[in-house]
């Protein structure tokens, strides 16, 4: 009986290798600088074997990072691997596949694109992320390692590489993020009084600041969905723009099933949304199809277009002009929050999973918390408190 294969250490190539032979007579080498790498590549060649199949020439095998993503893109970078709350495939939307290439095409082809992925060592993946710390936000760290994990996924899986190193990459230590922000009541009463009144798009801000619309959901807003004329007024939240490469192309759904909602309108916003309505009429720009908020050219706005006007917005109200859109959101939750205390309330309104994603988004709308007075108030004023009973003498 013919010996089983190991692995063994080539000190010449300073590698762990083995090889196995097949029914056909070829041969196959594994070829790894670790040997945990090496045995596993060992046990599949022998399943191989075992299976009666023939795997490809090593040649062909050994892809390059750059040849794996590009495989990935061309079938829509999808999901492989379960996640822990469904094995289902999941499909990812037209402007994520574009941020994907978008990370990767800048931060990582151009550094590792040309190394073959089974002989790249974990240790080498994690000198490429450590080199970002300096440019890159966390986040932006964290989502290049995701596409790439993803990517390789989808090598291993279609049989082009054997290995993904960056399944146990440790990544750089988390920076502080740049923390987000709202409104206070006095920022927003100036906004709603005279910043707003005074701009080209007062509907478009209060339709954002009043009703805590992400960016994508106010610029993909169109006007079936806003009923303005009933003695109910509401706006139903069922789409959001789809931009690829800062590109308006089309409808999508919301970013999740929670975020399809209706929400009731205020009078003063309904006001602002009719008058805005006559004004495109007279400009022509009125379709009942159309987006709401569109350029003077009727097309849509981008949100980095929107982010500019907004931060035009808060320059001229005195605010400074490193406000962001998603923080008309955030203002929305910690305003509503501050009024109903009800968070379970404020998350169906915001369209949030659950309450711990609202959490995230209240921040302290006044300059100090009265709850401890309001609670002192209804204390001594209740029936037998300390208020009401004679001093004891002694």
């Amino acid at each position: 009986m013919a010996q089983r294969p190991t692995v063994r250490w080539n000190e010449g190539k300073q590698r762990w290798m083995a090889w196995v032979r097949f029914p056909d007579g070829s041969r196959r080498k594994v070829e790894r600088v670790d040997k945990a790498d090496a045995q596993t590549g060992l046990d599949a060649l022998l399943t191989l074997r075992a299976q009666a199949e023939d795997p490809e020439p090593p040649r062909r095998r050994m892809a390059t990072f750059a040849e794996v993503i590009e495989a990935w893109f061309a079938d829509g970078c999808p999901n492989v691997a379960p996640s822990r709350s469904s094995r289902h495939a999941r499909v990812k939307s037209p402007n994520t596949i574009a941020n994907a290439r978008q990370l990767l095409g800048t931060s990582v082809i151009p550094v590792i694109g040309s190394l073959k992925v089974d002989r790249t060592t974990t240790r080498r993946l994690e000198e490429l992320f450590e080199s970002m710390v300096a440019t890159h936000a966390t986040s932006t760290i964290d989502r290049n390692w995701n596409y790439l994990n993803q990517a390789l996924q989808h090598g291993q899986r279609n049989r082009t590489i054997s290995t993904d190193p960056a399944a146990d990459v440790l990544l750089p230590a988390k920076r502080p993020s740049k923390p987000r922000r709202s409104f206070t009541l006095e920022q927003t009463r100036a906004l709603i009084t005279e910043a707003i009144p005074a701009d080209p798009r007062p509907a478009m801000w209060l339709t954002g600041l009043m009703c805590g619309l992400r960016p994508g959901e106010l610029a993909g807003l169109r006007w079936p969905y806003l009923d303005i004329d009933s003695d109910s007024p509401a706006i139903e939240i069922a789409e959001a723009a789809i931009e690829v490469d800062d590109r308006y192309v089309g409808q999508g759904s919301p970013k999740t099933a929670r975020s399809r909602r209706r929400i009731a309108l205020h009078p003063l916003l309904v006001a602002a949304l009719q008058r805005h309505r006559d004004e495109q009429r007279l400009l022509g720009l009125y379709d009942d199809e159309a987006i709401v908020f569109c350029t003077r050219n009727g097309t849509p706005m981008t949100k980095s277009n929107m982010r500019r006007a907004f931060q035009q917005l808060c320059k001229n109200a005195g605010l400074g002009e490193d406000w962001t859109t998603y923080e008309l959101r955030h203002s929305f939750v910690s305003l509503v929050s501050d009024q109903l205390d009800d968070l379970v309330k404020v998350a169906d309104l915001a369209g949030h999973v659950d309450t711990r994603t609202t959490e995230g988004y209240r921040h302290n709308v006044r300059p100090s918390l009265p709850h401890a007075v309001e609670a002192w108030d209804q204390f001594l004023e209740s029936p037998g408190s300390a208020g009401d009973r004679p001093a004891r003498s002694d």
